[in-house]
């Protein structure tokens, strides 16, 4: 076959399948032209999750008529000219690729406007023939680009659809990360002529409020803020903490220079860093917003501009690793921030300590020798620091930050640089993971028992016989763990978090039985699919939660119930999940009663045999 220019409509195929991949990439790449063009409110209107109608209208800038046949060619855009532009973009559309491409696999209708016109104009344009019409329309001051039968002429792309509903997931996903990147934007997204997401533009802008608005309030309530910078790296982030953790990655976002990413090396940074400070875990949740100099960053590297190459990537990993990890320790309370909150307000020092929430509540009052909780500020001892909020000790020769820990700063080449030491967990913090970690860190009060144990006979570990009155009380640990735990809960007068969260899949968990829970010294909450529990009452932390845990949600109290010593008298344990050490301790509890109460609970929960049958049946 002799080599031959292939024609404008199959090259624009060719491009069309690299960057149109499904609904969703038309949906990206529509937006940022409507961001370039300096919109400020956009809707997007879906019809059947993309496969029938994408339209997304914008009040942006528009296109003159002379420009709108030439606005559906290749390689055509107003955003780049020369070789210099590519080298800074900052735009982010700019290979001129986007409409031609989605109008090669689409039937495609262009209306825009501009305030210098008098009247609005339309450009339609078919996959078939590439051909364009332009005839007059009304329209505002703005664009309107109408994307029907996706994929109309390529019956191999069009199969390869998901379902409507996955579609649209993955739309709603590209607004959200769009919405978080430009605050002052208002986003409008319906589906089947409803409304499904609605972002109001925020006057001053907010970062913070456009992430409670797109990923919820209560990711900002259980997340740390970091906004710090080192030699031309700026990042801007909201951290979630260990009650945040997910099973799959839907939360986690990240931008560089206001553009959404999925960059291996970002990722890597955050992901190391919790992994620093928490170990292996779940997926954490976090927003991080990346500003570096475009000049050191090229995005032409992946058609979707899902991916960057940085010109120092060694740096970008290290220096957000550095801060991820900073902020993670200071939620821990293992190591504070570095600098004084003064200090990196008024100089633009490395980390920021501007740290809004006490994640951990406090496990107990200053103990004597001055050490405080979680959740208190602690006299951490603290080295110098200089101008830049580095520490003062040798850095290496390239200008990069000596960072805190033994195994980064050994990465230094510069010869006769020494890394500074890590210092070990301080005495506060000590004090207060050991206050964490103690099962019976609230002191709990036994009533004083002067009269000791009644009789009895173990017949196993998991069950008593008690003689009296010419009787035989037999007793099993299974019906006395309710009110040993109900006790447990109601003395104490705060929660603590798991080490690791708890998540069951369940159906039909009462709403009254969480409220209750949830306000009482529980956190129970509903993630992907799962019910998760993130805390227990003070005390009850060294409890097999991950055998209890769904006994506890099928738990099926009275209607009337509505008290928590209600609810744990109803529940019922099977003998596979008491460990032979939560058996020694309901036996404990046990003994430590007055008579009188010993008696009670015996009397209520026991099989009463006579003794003479009992004897004769040991006769035979």
């Amino acid at each position: 076959m002799p080599i031959q220019l292939l024609s404008p409509q199959l090259a624009n195929q060719i491009a069309a399948g690299e960057v149109v991949e499904r609904p969703a990439s038309v949906v990206k790449e529509l937006l940022e032209n409507s961001l370039d063009a300096g919109a400020t409110k956009i809707e997007v209107d879906i019809e059947k999750g993309g496969h029938k109608r994408i339209r997304i209208k914008d009040n942006g800038s528009g296109i003159v008529k002379s420009e709108l046949q030439l606005a559906l060619s290749r390689h055509a855009t107003s955003k780049i000219t020369t070789l210099d532009d590519l080298e800074q973009i900052l735009s982010l559309g700019f290979r001129g690729e986007a409409l031609a491409s989605i109008s090669s696999v689409s039937r495609l209708t262009l209306t825009s406007r501009t305030e210098s016109q008098t009247e609005a104009w339309q450009a339609y344009c078919e996959g078939r023939e590439m051909a364009v019409n332009i005839q007059p329309a009304a329209h505002p001051v703005g664009t309107t680009i109408d994307v029907a039968d996706l994929f109309y002429n390529t019956p191999a792309r069009r199969k390869f659809l998901r379902t409507e509903k996955t579609e649209f997931q993955h739309i709603e996903d590209v607004i959200k990360r769009i919405a978080l990147s430009h605050p002052e934007v208002s986003f409008i997204l319906k589906h089947n002529d409803k409304v499904a997401r609605r972002f109001i533009a925020d006057r001053e802008g907010s970062l913070a409020n456009r992430i409670a608005s797109v990923v919820g309030q209560k990711f900002i309530q259980n997340a740390v803020h970091i906004d710090t910078e080192y030699e031309g790296l700026h990042i801007n982030a909201w951290l979630g903490n260990e009650a945040m953790l997910r099973s799959s990655n839907d939360c986690q976002f990240s931008f560089v220079n206001g553009r959404g990413m999925r960059d291996k090396l970002i990722m890597h940074a955050i992901r190391q860093a919790y992994e620093t400070v928490w170990g292996v875990i779940e997926q954490p949740s976090f927003v991080v917003y990346l500003t570096v100099d475009p000049k050191d960053v090229d995005v032409n590297v992946h058609p979707a501009k899902h991916e960057v190459r940085f010109q120092q990537g060694r740096l970008v990993h290290d220096f957000i690793s550095k801060a991820v990890s900073d902020a993670l320790h200071a939620i821990t309370g293992d190591q504070p921030l570095l600098g004084s909150q003064d200090q990196t307000a008024s100089s633009g020092g490395f980390m920021s300590t501007n740290v809004e929430h006490d994640y951990i509540r406090p496990l107990q009052a200053q103990s004597e020798n001055g050490s405080r909780a979680f959740g208190e500020s602690s006299p951490y001892p603290s080295q110098p620091f200089s101008q830049d909020g580095f520490s003062n000790s040798p850095s290496t020769s390239h200008g990069q930050p000596t960072f805190g820990s033994a195994k980064m700063a050994g990465t230094s080449r510069a010869s006769g640089a020494t890394p500074r030491q890590s210092r070990g967990p301080s005495a506060a913090y000590q004090s207060s993971y050991n206050a964490l970690m103690t099962p019976n860190s609230d002191n709990v009060k036994r009533e004083d028992n002067t009269q000791g144990p009644l009789e009895y006979v173990n017949l196993s570990s998991l069950q008593r016989m008690y003689p009296k009155s010419e009787k035989i009380f037999l007793l099993s640990a299974t019906k006395v763990v309710s009110m040993w735990l109900s006790e447990l809960f109601l003395k104490a007068e705060h929660s603590q978090p798991l080490l690791m969260p708890v998540a069951v899949s369940l159906d039909n968990v009462s709403e009254p039985l969480l409220t209750l829970l949830n306000s009482s010294h529980f956190e129970v909450n509903k993630v992907a699919g799962k019910y998760r529990l993130q805390q227990v009452p003070a005390g009850t932390r060294h409890l097999p939660w991950l055998m209890w845990f769904e006994h506890l949600l099928t738990a099926t109290p009275d209607e009337n119930c509505d008290t928590l010593d209600k609810v744990i008298t109803s529940l019922v344990l099977p003998a596979h999940v008491l460990a032979e050490d939560v058996q020694n301790q309901v036996w404990y509890w046990l003994d430590e009663q007055s008579e009188v109460k010993q008696w009670e609970i015996i009397e209520q929960f026991a099989k009463v045999r006579p003794l003479k049958q009992v004897l004769d049946v040991w006769g035979e």
